[in-house]
């Protein structure tokens, strides 16, 4: 979880926050505290897809 947040920081920091909620509003959650652990892997490859580094 910590790794996803820090890598979530780095697209808001980048300016891509409006993608980084679009993205979990497409796992279905409003924050990331709210994603479910099985979820943790799908989110990473999709963060990493966006250019996050995990």
């Amino acid at each position: 979880m910590e790794q996803l947040a820090v890598a979530a920081t780095q697209l808001v920091d980048a300016g891509r926050r409006q993608e980084l909620v679009n993205l979990l509003t497409s796992f279905g959650v409003q924050a990331l505290t709210t994603l479910p652990k099985e979820q943790y892997g799908n989110f990473a490859t999709q963060l990493r897809a966006m250019g996050a580094k995990i």
